[in-house]
C-alpha cells in the first residue's frame, strides 16, 4: 500500500470525515436551497404559461409521487419546504446517530426502524396520490 501521508503536512492530511463530508453536504443544502427559493419566488420562470400548454397536465415522475402528495397535503410552500428540510436533516444525520459498531443492517434497530419507516411512508403516499 501507498502511504498518501509521507511529505505533507497537518493541514493537508485533515480527515474525510468529517470535514469533508460537512462542506460536502453543505454545498448539496445550498445548491438545493437556492432551487427550491428560485421556484418558490420566481414559479413564472419555470412553468410554459403560452396558451396551448394550458389544458396539458403532465404526470410526475413515479419517484416524485410521494414528494408531491406531501405538497398538496400541507397546501402552504412554507410548511413544504420545512417538512422536506427536516426530512433531509433527519434522513442524514441517521449514521451519526446511530453508533453501532455493527455493520449488519439486521443488528440496527435504530438504523432498521428508520429504513422501514421511510420505505412505507413512500410506498403509501405514493398508492395514495397515484390513485386520487
Amino acid at each position: 500500500m501507498t502511504d498518501y501521508s509521507k511529505g505533507r503536512s497537518q493541514e493537508e492530511l485533515e480527515p474525510f470525515f468529517p470535514n469533508e463530508i460537512l462542506r460536502h453536504t453543505l454545498v448539496t443544502f445550498f445548491f438545493i436551497s437556492a432551487v427550491m427559493l428560485g421556484v418558490l419566488f420566481f414559479p413564472e420562470s419555470f412553468q410554459k404559461s403560452t396558451d396551448e400548454f394550458a389544458s396539458f397536465q403532465t404526470k410526475p415522475p413515479w419517484f416524485l409521487i410521494p414528494f408531491y402528495h406531501v405538497s398538496d397535503l400541507t397546501n402552504n410552500k412554507i410548511w413544504c419546504i420545512t417538512i422536506f428540510l427536516i426530512y433531509a436533516i433527519a434522513f442524514i444525520s441517521v449514521p451519526f446517530i446511530d453508533r453501532n459498531a455493527e455493520r449488519s443492517l439486521w443488528k440496527k434497530p435504530i438504523f432498521l426502524s428508520v429504513v422501514i419507516i421511510n420505505l412505507l411512508m413512500i410506498f403509501v403516499l405514493g398508492i395514495t396520490k397515484y390513485f386520487q
